[in-house]
């Protein structure tokens, strides 16, 4: 039978929806190596990250059952779909019950600073499950959300004798009413089409066309969903 272990994560701040009531906690992983074995894997010889950032990222995490914690550190397996978590002694670190969603923070060496928050929850499309993470792009009554995947392909660039194998991704777009998704391309026409009310996506094109939006851009459809949640 697995055994398992509670690990302090620092001064980790668990918050009970319930309740409101914030406690000191630590975070549950498996101690098992059947369970923690795999994570934080390593990709020699191949091309490209696996990971949604290529270091340790502060983050905080709300698992199914409400609980929150804060300021870990972070990463996001995005070929397997994984959320990995890491304490002071460095080693990746599985989480041992399911986590609902997380936001994930990285600052770069000239400060800038790229936060995200995912969720799960939405209903299965395209190869993906309820237990898939997507990125909240816009959230309102309509949310825009993305899925990002990532697969090893092999492939042999011209004049190369071998093949070299690459971590790729994949970026699809939907509109997600509660857990519903309606997938969209990224243009005009596929968003008004997909919206809901098509009173207001009249107003959307509008406002898209005096603002020259370029919806090829995350954050110009991202503004182009907020403007129609606002009507």
């Amino acid at each position: 039978m697995n055994k398992f272990l509670t690990v302090a994560a620092g001064i980790a701040c668990c918050v009970f929806t319930c309740t409101l009531e914030a406690v000191a906690q630590g975070v549950e992983v498996s101690a098992s190596p059947q369970n923690i074995g795999y994570v934080g894997r390593t990709y020699n010889g191949i091309a490209g990250s696996p990971y949604l950032f290529p270091d340790w990222a502060n983050g905080r995490v709300k698992m199914a059952n409400g609980t929150v914690y804060e300021g870990l550190k972070l990463r996001y397996d995005q070929l397997n779909d994984e959320l990995i978590f890491t304490l002071e002694d460095g080693r990746p670190k599985a989480f041992m019950h399911p986590v609902q969603e997380f936001t994930i923070k990285n600052e770069s060496t000239a400060g800038v600073i790229d936060e995200r928050l995912f969720r799960n929850g939405f209903a299965a499309i395209d190869g993906a499950t309820e237990k898939s993470f997507y990125e909240v792009l816009q959230e309102g009554k309509t949310s825009l959300v993305k899925r990002t995947t990532k697969a090893i392909v092999e492939e042999r660039a011209a004049g190369n004798r071998y093949a070299t194998k690459q971590i790729k991704p994949t970026e699809r777009y939907y509109l997600a009413i509660g857990p519903t998704l309606t997938k969209i391309r990224k243009d005009k026409k596929a968003l008004l089409g997909a919206l809901p009310d098509q009173a207001k996506a009249k107003q959307v094109e509008k406002f898209i066309s005096d603002r020259k939006l370029n919806l090829k851009h995350d954050s110009a459809l991202a503004q182009a969903v907020a403007h129609y949640n606002s009507l």
